[in-house]
């Protein structure tokens, strides 16, 4: 029956026929197979009739299947919700049966003996009035030959293996109830079974899942420019699926409270974990269908969580070096041969610009004064907007400058030769080699190449530039209220006069 067609013994009729996949019987009427006519004894026409029908059977099976596929293990979560409920339920109830009476208390104020006994009734009416009759009369049986006992006093052994027996038909109706709402398969049923039976069988799968963080991953693209922070970020919500898993527990504050508890990192560490999670969340519950229906109304478990403020939990930034430190940072990496390093300490130290904006720096960057000489620089690419701008050229930087842009041709037309990076990181191999001249020369690993950007900006301060001024030239945002909404910022004038307050030596 490749072709689909058949006739019935006795029948010149044409018909059509489908087996229905087990996994969406249910969802498809529990139908094992369909069959329709396709009123024509003529097989040729026949063979043409069936295609639209069979066309839109397995459509129809393909859509049960989404819909399956789309809901995930939201019954499997559904069932050991409702077991772990039932299971309460259950002990709290045998607690009751076993706790002697208080004979101190009051008649009145002592519940009827059994009351919940009677509850069962209200349930198996109840079931009968849904058309649950199978359910019903099961209960109905076991409750029956309890009834006699009532009269002469049920022992609570009894009371407690009547309750056993009640919730255990009552998880049978639950598993039922899930096995039609999601269109189970029989398998599927059975296991639904299992785990309203013993829900410490399944761990619940994180709602975050693979599939979604790589969805969430292409979006950050046209989100965030560098390749690094937006692996990161990735690796961070990775972390935190996986810790949802391996747990077996729901996204929660609890949850995630409970996460950040674990990490070992300090308070901005923990920070960045939220700010990821924060993001992946915005983005769920904006654009994945499954995740909105799930979590809708639902406050973002990333939000309002009370991170340490004191004690070794804070963490610590990056130290500064001293000047002297600098100078002497210098002289190592000039007597060691290690001229490109030497160089980018000496442009660090007089710029406070970041690694990979040195690194970016081409001739056609260059600002020149009316004379034709080199004053400065356009930094067109940085982490942040306020990185991007103008830096002045310290005068002792000027004849080191034009050196490195005669360079240029022989680095890609860059001042400084770059590397192989997968995130695009041109100096990535200098900051190795500082690395390597830093610990050499016993310096901590709170001291890193970023040091020296907070040597220049502690240097400026010291010599007197202030905030109006301080922060355009090393490119942070400027906290004042004033000067950030209502200022344009200040002259390239005041810059250039600014950074000539720099005194380092860095003869050989």
């Amino acid at each position: 029956m490749a072709d689909h067609i058949f006739q019935k013994k006795n029948e010149s009729t044409w018909y059509v026929r489908l087996d229905v996949p087990k996994d969406v019987r249910r969802a498809l009427g529990n139908s094992t197979v369909l069959i329709q006519s396709l009123k024509t004894g003529m097989r040729s026409e026949a063979m043409v009739r069936r295609l639209p029908i069979l066309a839109q059977w397995k459509a129809d099976i393909a859509a049960a299947r989404a819909v399956k596929d789309n809901k995930g293990d939201e019954w499997r979560l559904a069932q050991h919700d409702a077991g772990l409920k039932m299971q309460e339920r259950q002990t709290t109830a045998i607690q009751k049966l076993i706790t002697p009476v208080d004979t101190r208390s009051p008649a009145s104020e002592q519940p009827p003996p059994y009351s919940w006994f009677e509850k069962i009734f209200e349930v198996i009416h109840e079931l009968k009035a849904d058309g649950q009759h199978g359910f019903a009369g099961r209960l109905t049986d076991h409750v029956g030959k309890y009834v006699p006992m009532l009269e002469n006093g049920i022992s609570p052994g009894d009371a407690i293996n009547l309750h056993n027996e009640y919730l255990s038909i009552m998880k049978d109706m639950e598993a039922a109830c899930i096995a039609e709402e999601y269109g189970l398969s029989d398998d599927e049923h059975q296991e639904a079974q299992a785990i309203v039976r013993n829900p410490t069988m399944y761990k619940p799968r994180s709602p975050i899942s693979p599939s979604m963080i790589e969805e969430w991953a292409k979006h950050l693209v046209t989100q965030i420019p560098s390749a690094k922070t937006r692996d990161t970020h990735k690796a961070r919500v990775e972390k935190i699926s996986k810790f949802l898993t391996s747990e077996g527990a729901p996204l929660t504050f609890d949850t995630i409270h409970k996460f950040l508890h674990k990490q070992s990192g300090a308070r901005q560490t923990l920070l960045n974990y939220l700010w990821s999670g924060r993001d992946f969340w915005k983005w769920a519950i904006k654009y994945n269908a499954q995740f909105r229906e799930q979590f809708t109304g639902q406050p973002c478990p990333f939000d309002g969580h009370d991170l340490p403020k004191t004690g070794k939990a804070v963490g610590v930034s990056y130290t500064p070096f001293t000047r002297k430190e600098v100078e002497d940072l210098h002289k190592k990496a000039s007597e060691g041969g290690k001229d490109a390093l030497a160089n980018l300490i000496v442009f660090g130290a007089f710029t406070g610009a970041r690694l990979e904006e040195i690194g970016r720096i081409k001739p056609e960057d260059t600002i020149f004064d009316s004379t034709g000489e080199p004053i400065g620089f356009k930094i067109t690419e940085s982490k942040t907007d306020a990185g991007v701008r103008e830096v002045p050229l310290h005068r002792s930087l000027v004849t080191l400058y034009k050196h490195l842009c005669s360079q240029a041709l022989a680095n890609d037309g860059y001042l400084f030769k770059g590397g192989n990076n997968k995130y695009g990181n041109r100096l990535d191999w200098l900051s190795k080699q500082f690395g390597q001249l830093k610990t050499k020369s016993q310096f901590s690993k709170l001291h890193v190449f970023h040091s020296v950007r907070k040597t220049t900006t502690t240097e400026l301060h010291r010599a007197g530039v202030g905030l109006e001024v301080l922060p355009y030239i090393v490119g942070h945002e400027n906290k004042s209220f004033t000067l950030s909404v209502y200022s344009g910022g200040c002259s390239f004038d005041q810059k250039q006069e600014a950074i000539q307050r720099l005194t380092f030596n860095f003869e050989k």
